[in-house]
């Protein structure tokens, strides 16, 4: 059986991760994506472990993450004739997406209106940082800048007086980039219904209040800000973390506290809070709650994580490991979905990679080719719309291709 969006071409105009991320998931999802990239610099992703910006590794795995199952054409936008190359693919193409900014959209002639008479059936998405109006609509968007800072995650995520913290590379983006994928996805539905194409916007900041629609409408409808209170003064003691003996930390996520305050007091051996006046419902808990967590980190602190774990889960109360990354892929969850992929790559051999957030039982996701070395199938590509290799010895000499 094929893949969801199996006979989809996705035309690739962007570089970083956004916009590339996004076109890597419709590539999961079965969709031939062509990447344009320029012929000599080729995406600015390709780059990026020397910035300094996240540890050297043998392989650029940010580029891979974001352009597995894609071809690579590299085309100078610059010249008429490398713009004619992309105007022949649109007319062959389901969607069109682009990061790049309007002042350059318009001085390549990629904008919506420029491409949608070649093919009245596009479906064209813009990804960018701060959306399709407003007065700052030029203003270049990296998600540290338009999803973490303007946002108000970072804000958000900070104890009152406390620096805020730095993102986490990529958030911003690989959290857009599922949203645009599934923009791409609902905008093809209704082309289905329709017969037509349309354009489609999807910005940074709009993935931030989205992902952080509750502190925003909270600051919002309340006049008050949810604010990120230090776990020692957590209101609810059983939704608060606790570290054990092995140093390793656990998650309590016990909303109901009544209902799971006896498992909890069974699990960690304390039958006698049963009949403690100060913690006997939620109200008194609350109002006790820092006794209470002093309590509980001592208690904790007396048995390894994997102990309480089976204590906890043998007594129902919820929980979760707060686990490093580099624990990962090794977590039994994680291997029996494929969250991590086996891949074989071919420079470097097996190796893993992030796999498709989505599932399809019936087509599953698949990463059938690492990232595509710079330009490594313009001549395939070419050839498919009908170039001589004399035509692309030309194109060559006049620096339009490579």
């Amino acid at each position: 059986m094929g893949l969801p969006l199996e006979g989809i071409r996705v035309l690739e105009v962007a570089e970083w991760i956004l916009g590339p991320a996004a076109c890597a998931v419709l590539g999961d999802w079965g969709a031939e994506v062509i990447k344009i990239e320029h012929p000599v610099r080729g995406d600015g992703g390709r780059g990026v472990l020397a910035t300094g910006v996240i540890p050297m590794a043998k392989i650029n795995y940010l580029f891979e993450v974001a352009n597995r199952n894609k071809k690579s054409v590299a085309v100078d936008l610059n010249k008429e004739k490398g713009r004619e190359i992309v105007y022949k693919l649109v007319a062959r193409s389901d969607v069109f997406l682009t990061n790049f900014l309007t002042t350059a959209r318009r001085r390549l002639k990629l904008e919506h209106e420029d491409l949608a008479p070649i093919n009245p059936r596009l479906i064209y998405i813009k990804v960018h940082g701060y959306g399709q109006k407003g007065p700052e609509i030029e203003r270049g968007g990296y998600d540290f800048a338009a999803f973490w800072a303007r946002g108000g995650i970072a804000s958000a995520l900070a104890e009152p007086g406390a620096f805020p913290p730095p993102q986490r590379p990529g958030f911003g983006d690989m959290t857009g980039a599922m949203f645009s994928a599934g923009a791409v996805a609902a905008a093809l539905f209704a082309r289905e219904r329709t017969g037509k194409g349309q354009a489609v916007d999807v910005s940074l900041l709009g993935s931030a209040l989205w992902v952080n629609a509750l502190d925003t409408l909270a600051a919002y409808m309340s006049g008050q800000e949810i604010t990120q209170i230090p776990r020692e003064k957590v209101g609810n003691p059983l939704w608060n973390t606790y570290q054990a003996k092995d140093g390793k930390w656990l998650q309590l996520v016990n909303l109901q506290s009544d209902r799971y305050w006896p498992g909890l007091y069974k699990a960690i051996g304390r039958e006698d809070l049963e009949r403690e006046p100060k913690f006997e419902s939620h109200e008194k808990r609350s109002q006790n709650n820092t006794a209470l967590i002093e309590l509980l980190d001592d208690v904790f602190a007396t048995r390894p994580a994997e102990e309480w774990g089976r204590l906890l889960d043998e007594n129902g109360v919820l929980w979760a490991p707060m686990q490093r990354v580099s624990e990962l892929a090794s977590d039994p969850q994680v291997v029996a979905n494929q969250y991590l992929v086996d891949i074989d790559h071919p420079v470097h051999g097996p190796t893993k990679l992030v796999g498709s957030p989505a599932q399809f039982n019936d087509m599953p996701a698949s990463i059938r080719t690492a990232a595509p070395e710079l330009g490594q199938h313009t001549e395939e590509v070419l050839l498919e719309l009908g170039y001589s290799w004399e035509d692309m010895e030309k194109l060559k000499e006049e620096g339009v291709i490579v």
